[in-house]
């Protein structure tokens, strides 16, 4: 037994090892090329029947006044959406000087639920910014506020918050200094 050890540890049985490890790793390597995980390796050559267009599923955005390809609406707010969002930087602003909870309680009826929770206990004193330094805009489901220190991107989804019955709801907020 003393003398199996022996020979184990030392160099020659640490190379031994050592090998046996890679080569190890090798044949895994090796085996795992060969199982088909691309999805085209295989396959009986056997076209399937269903249409691209069976397969492809609603985005949402198709519109009812347009056909062929070209039927999908672009990806901007409506002006509610936007209005919504300057709502709430002015209230995100705590121009009233609200203390954390009453703070939280002005601000949730603007925000998701997730985003809500996220919210609770932040302190209205680290907002980075006082006032509001221009004109909002949108692209894709973002909103940019500018102010006087920075922007203010705020994300957008369509959803009711039952307090306020408005569809549009900030989901994420997000700071870019200036």
């Amino acid at each position: 037994m003393n003398r199996a050890l022996r020979i184990i540890f030392s160099r020659y049985g640490i190379v031994v090892i050592i090998l046996v490890l890679v080569l190890g790793v090798i044949a895994l390597a090796n085996r795992r090329q060969e199982t088909p995980l691309n999805g085209t390796e295989g396959l009986d050559d056997s076209i399937s029947d269903a249409t691209s267009e069976a397969l492809t599923a609603d985005d949402g955005f198709a519109t009812e006044e347009c056909e062929g390809d070209d039927c999908y609406a672009a990806e901007e707010l409506p002006q509610e959406a936007i209005d919504r969002a300057v709502e709430f930087a002015e209230v995100w602003l705590n121009p009233d000087g609200y203390q954390a909870q009453s703070w939280h309680d002005a601000i949730s009826p603007f925000l998701t639920e997730e985003t809500a929770q996220a919210m609770e206990g932040v302190d209205p004193d680290t907002v980075p910014a006082e006032e509001i330094a221009g004109e909002a805009t949108a692209e894709g489901f973002k909103v940019s506020v500018p102010m006087d220190t920075g922007t203010l991107i705020l994300t957008m989804v369509e959803g009711a918050d039952p307090s306020t019955e408005h569809g549009w709801l900030v989901s994420a907020i997000d700071w870019e200094q200036s």
